[in-house]
């Protein structure tokens, strides 16, 4: 049991450690948060573009359909 005891010691310090330096290293870092806007800036542009591409294709989609004989109904 002082074995289990000590590892699990050993290993709750190595976790509070590691977790204070990345904790510092955020503070020191002059640019948090700069990767999430830019992220979201990304993922803006391709829904944007594919909105677009969307319109393209739907509107030839709809072409083709109207010319099909009796695809607009009976």
């Amino acid at each position: 049991m002082n074995t289990f005891n000590a590892a699990a010691t050993r290993v709750a310090v190595a976790v509070m450690n590691h977790r204070e330096r990345i904790a510092e290293a955020l503070r020191e870092s002059p640019e948090r948060g700069s990767g999430v806007v830019e992220t979201i800036v990304i993922v803006a542009g391709f829904a944007g573009l594919a909105f677009t591409v969307y319109l393209a294709v739907a509107g030839k989609v709809h072409d083709w359909m109207a010319k099909i004989p009796g695809a607009t109904g009976p």
